[in-house]
């Protein structure tokens, strides 16, 4: 072994022997548990302000890029921007939409981007898909678009199934509502289970306060257990209709909770969606329902109507 390597062996021995005893030292201090905290992320010192918990903003940069996109990309980032709830993205897309109609594809990104954003828990969410889904799909918000797409129906019924859908998005955004709400519940006793399924979910767009009654006859009525579950989330969830519509359902729904000829699926909903509607924790006992409602009620209402109007009980 050489002079040089003698000497490097030495400085190594030396150094173990000091780390040892720092050690050791630091273990009797407890520095050393401080130390191992650091470097496994236990114990890491918080300077300044937690990060506030408010809403993103699309930036001067975001709305740059926008600029020199094709609509398709335009689309899909402000839908994704307003899912994430930045500021300012549904507001984009009220500002560009109506330039986007006939420049759209049903891409697989944009299909879940709807899907994800029509269960926002923002209606303004929910309100942006459904421009957009009209701008995808080429559908003029006129009264001479409902007219075609209820002829288009009547000449090829199996076609109803979807142009309940786009009707009932129609009617949301101000066109010809009560014509259309007639023709869907008329389509509630078609023959063709799609499309009275179909029919509920047009409806639920809507959201209206005429639709409550009309959910409310379907979970009574309807043969088909999966219609009924779609009256039953476009009353607790699902759709268009504000928290304070929602409970408006809450004594149609405390009836039918004691309707002897409902089954037991279709009453396990029912309690499903009181509880959603009510933001309230109570067993499948329609005496404590009705207790809770005589009590507690209109003070829920009014909690409703006094909060955002926007916000309602979403998947997200």
């Amino acid at each position: 072994m050489t002079a040089a390597a003698t000497s490097t062996s030495r400085r190594k021995v030396v150094l173990a022997a000091v780390l040892l005893i720092s050690l050791a030292v630091a273990k009797r201090s407890g520095a050393l548990e401080q130390v191992w905290g650091l470097l496994t992320g236990h114990n890491i010192p918080v300077s300044g302000a937690p990060v506030a918990a408010t809403h993103g903003k699309l930036s001067e940069h975001n709305l740059e890029w926008l600029k020199t996109q094709q609509p398709q990309q335009q689309a899909e980032f402000l839908l994704g921007a307003a899912i994430n709830h930045d500021e300012g993205a549904t507001n984009a897309i009220a500002a560009l939409v109506d330039g986007w109609h006939g420049q759209l594809r049903r891409t697989k990104k944009w299909q879940d981007l709807e899907m994800t954003a029509l269960y926002s828990n923002d209606l303004r969410v929910r309100a942006a898909a459904i421009e957009v889904n009209l701008a995808v799909n080429n559908l003029d918000k006129t009264d001479e678009q409902v007219s075609r797409l209820i002829e288009g129906a009547e000449q090829i019924p199996t076609n109803r199934p979807w142009m309940a859908w786009e009707l009932g998005m129609l009617a949301n955004r101000g066109v010809q509502p009560q014509r259309i709400h007639n023709l869907l519940v008329s389509w509630l006793h078609d023959s063709d289970q799609q499309t009275r399924y179909w029919a509920v979910e047009g409806l639920a767009h809507m959201g209206t306060d005429q639709t409550i009654n009309d959910f409310l006859a379907v979970f009574r009525d309807e043969v088909s257990a999966d219609v009924r579950e779609r009256a039953g989330c476009s009353l607790a969830k699902s759709g268009m209709l504000t928290r304070e519509q929602r409970m408006k359902a809450v004594p149609g729904l405390l009836d039918l909770a004691e309707d002897s000829a409902l089954n037991a699926t279709t009453r396990g909903w029912v309690y499903q969606a009181l509880r959603e509607i009510s933001d309230q924790s109570i067993p499948n006992d329609p005496g404590a329902w009705r207790d809770w409602y005589a009590a507690h009620g209109s003070e829920r209402a009014a909690r409703f109507h006094q909060g955002d109007q926007q916000q309602v009980l979403g998947n997200n």
